[in-house]
């Protein structure tokens, strides 16, 4: 099992689960996650300081490392920290979840800022290394992946076996979902990847260097098979006794917890028809918040819809607690045929290491959709890619073992019609 989460991301999630049960603590556990978000991009930057907060900050501020709005974040965790340790000194003095709210709204602030920073801080690494690597023969660079829609593919198309009938060896790299993908096949970076087809073609539409290096494959399934939107909602917040409809015809007041830069998001203003300036227009906020962040979210309002991924999905289904307000089914059809339209995915190469290796794109698409539908249809292949899928995909570190393998059976049946839903 992969976990993507790193320290201070698990300190920001467990600094939520305390702010309505035990806001003093809360305060600490904020401080700390604030502590060590710093020493991470400090570490990463190769920039030394003591491990405190203020000479983290003082230090990364003057390098201009840290962006005015956060180092304002900072500081309100920062003296709401001071606040909580003195308040321990006056127990007649208690401290309240509401009184915390502003430190638990700049934590996500800066824990929002983290995670796209430390993201591109590793994207860089990885391509800086292999910038500086000349290409081996007879090796093809291939874009991994921790989806497990997408990690899917890739363990069950054979395209391994393929390229070792033609003499190549694969080797995986593992880079985030982005459009930088496809840069980077463009760029020869990369040989191949799969990416998202309406981004492919949006970047072929606008940057030169895709279109003339850059070539769709075919496609290679529909995430959740276009079914992957959601609006979760908790039963005991403002939502709790709605209905879709209620909600569609009267959204305004609504505070929507999804992370903006993220397919996600894209899949809110599709569901509901608008953009984002439409979604003011109608009354709704917008909550920016971290990527892979689980039920603890509601503790940041639990009157807030959340828009996540199919792990969040999967442990809401297992607590009742939760319910969706709206999701895919419940949409017009013209609605669910964009959603749908919008999760195609597709393999994607450089036009040089096709013509290397002699690949027609066609006969190649056709040569490895052959083995991942024999995969699906062999009961012995796809339960080994469930084995696999469990050990190497991505889960929320508290994801147990049996929750690990009920959603790789359910992303794989819902996005390729594999085994029973």
């Amino acid at each position: 099992m992969t976990s993507s989460e790193s320290e201070p991301l698990r300190l920001y999630r467990k600094a939520l689960r305390y702010a309505e049960s035990d806001p003093e603590v809360f305060l600490g556990t904020a401080r700390r996650a604030a502590e060590s978000i710093l020493l991470d991009i400090a570490l990463r930057e190769a920039i030394g300081s003591k491990p405190t907060l203020e000479a983290l900050l003082t230090v990364l501020s003057a390098k201009h490392l840290v962006p005015p709005k956060v180092v304002l974040a900072v500081r309100t965790i920062q003296n709401y920290g001071n606040y909580g340790s003195h308040a321990q000194d006056a127990p007649a003095e208690e401290i309240s979840a509401e009184d915390v709210r502003p430190c638990l709204n700049a934590l996500t602030q800066l824990a929002v800022w983290y995670g796209r920073t430390a993201r591109s801080l590793a994207e860089e690494a990885v391509r800086h290394e292999l910038s500086g690597h000349p290409r081996r023969t007879g090796t093809t660079r291939l874009a991994d992946s921790t989806l497990i829609v997408v990690k899917a593919v890739l363990l069950g198309c054979g395209l391994e076996k393929a390229l070792a009938r033609r003499n190549h060896h694969v080797l995986p790299l593992q880079l985030p979902w982005s459009d930088s993908l496809v840069r980077d096949v463009a760029d020869r970076l990369l040989d191949a990847a799969v990416y998202n087809e309406q981004r492919i073609l949006r970047l072929l539409e606008t940057d030169e260097a895709v279109q003339d290096r850059v070539v769709p494959v075919g496609r290679v399934g529909y995430s959740m098979g276009g079914r992957n939107f959601y609006l979760l909602a908790a039963r005991a917040g403002r939502w709790g006794g709605a209905t879709a409809e209620d909600f569609l015809a009267d959204p305004a007041g609504a505070q929507i917890a999804v992370p903006k830069h993220s397919d996600m998001f894209d899949n809110l203003l599709s569901a509901l028809s608008t953009d984002e300036a439409g979604l003011a227009d109608r009354g709704i906020s917008v909550l920016d918040v971290p990527h892979h962040l689980g039920l603890e979210l509601f503790h940041l309002n639990r009157d807030v819809l959340a828009v996540g991924g199919q792990n969040l999905r999967m442990h809401a289904r297992e607590d009742d607690a939760y319910f969706e307000l709206l999701n895919s089914d419940m949409l017009p059809a013209a609605t669910q045929a964009r959603l749908r339209s919008a999760a195609a995915n597709v393999l994607i190469a450089n036009r040089a290491w096709l013509e290397e290796l002699e690949l027609h794109p066609g006969e190649l698409h056709r040569e490895l959709m052959r083995s991942f539908h024999e995969c699906g249809s062999d009961d012995e292949k796809y339960e080994r890619l469930v084995r696999d899928l469990v050990a190497h995909a991505s889960f929320p570190p508290e994801t147990l073992p049996g929750t690990r393998e009920r959603l790789v059976r359910h992303v794989l049946f819902e996005s390729y019609r594999w085994g029973r839903p």
